[in-house]
């Protein structure tokens, strides 16, 4: 097992030295190892070592196909095709592999993850190459979830970069419901992502109090160099504890009670939609469930779209909301 940094730095120099050339001397592993590490003079005994593990040492695992030419007085890779960096693993371990690099291949083209690309492609190269021969067809039975561009999402590096400075930002912002952009001082504490959205959260400096900005809503940004950044000890853990979705406002709980029928609930008992769920009856028709959560529009949203599989019992306001909302829809519906 390698001993500290330095050796690990060597079996790469080494291993690196035999793909570049068909045959490596000794003396010039030793010279491309003192280069590496500038470390002067590297014993020769220190090389042979390194070649004795990189071929026998069950916890590196390499199991390298090193050969020494006594007629040329050098080392050489049996298998030309063999690299250290080839990943030597298991069936079930590729098969991890290839799971996350189907997932990885999701984000090569978010705007944040562009840079990185070739990285990420590399990974999945690697991946694929190293399928064995039997299996050569990628996991086409996986249909991951598609991840979209979604405008805005050019700020994100920009944005990270600002909230990790402590610097405050100018925010022109247009909402959906205005046919104008505003400017807004914001002091950034958090970026939040929910369901392939990202939002900004920040201390709006002019009335003092958390706000959260849609980037897709964001119309361009910039350093504030006048205002100094206020850092108000924002916990995003407290801020949206009793939070469904991204909204945390109004920000007092209410006790919620959803009955549910009983095949539908099976959905969230198996994936609750908040930590403060709780099952407090249940039958062979119903289910009762109860939320300690803010009204927010997510939640309204999220009942209407369980539509008669699901009945509001508590908060009466609630109540109200969710029965005015489907009498709406009702009468868009209503025949004439």
């Amino acid at each position: 097992m390698p001993k500290n940094k330095e050796a690990l730095i060597r079996y790469r120099v080494i291993n690196r030295c035999l793909l570049d050339y068909s045959y490596v001397t000794k003396e010039q592993l030793i010279a491309a190892c003192e280069n590496a590490l500038d470390i002067h003079p590297l014993g020769s005994r220190t090389i042979a070592g390194d070649i004795n593990a990189m071929r026998y040492d069950r916890h590196l695992g390499y199991n390298a196909p090193i050969r020494y030419d006594r007629i040329k007085r050098a080392y050489y890779y049996e298998d030309p095709g063999y690299s250290i960096d080839a990943l030597p693993i298991n069936s079930d371990e590729m098969e991890s592999l290839k799971f996350a690099a189907a997932i990885l291949n999701q984000f090569k083209n978010v705007e944040l993850f562009s840079k990185y690309s070739g990285n990420v492609q590399k990974v999945i190269d690697i991946v694929n190459i190293r399928r064995i021969e039997k299996d050569k067809e990628p996991l086409d039975f996986i249909d991951l979830e598609k991840v979209p561009f979604v405008k805005g999402s050019e700020y994100l590096e920009e944005l990270i970069t600002m909230i990790k400075a402590q610097q405050v930002v100018n925010i022109r912002y247009q909402s959906f419901y205005s046919d104008h952009s505003h400017t807004h001082v914001i002091h950034p504490y958090l970026l939040k992502e929910y369901r392939n959205r990202w939002y900004l959260v920040g201390l709006h400096d002019e009335f003092k109090d958390i706000r959260i900005y849609g980037f897709d809503r964001i119309m361009s940004i910039e350093k504030n160099m006048e205002k100094d950044y206020v850092a108000s000890g924002f916990s995003p853990e407290e801020f949206f504890r009793h939070t469904i979705g991204v909204f945390a406002t109004p920000p007092v709980p209410s006790k919620v009670l959803l009955s549910f029928n009983k095949p539908e609930a099976q959905y969230l008992i198996t994936q609750p939609l908040h930590e403060s769920q709780e099952i407090i009856e249940e039958n062979d028709e119903r289910v009762i469930i109860k939320l300690n959560v803010a009204l927010t529009s997510e939640l309204i949203n999220f009942i209407w779209g369980w539509g008669s599989a699901v009945k509001v019992l508590e908060p009466e306001g609630l109540v109200k909301t969710i029965r005015d909302g489907l009498e709406k829809a009702f009468q868009q519906y209503k025949t004439e």
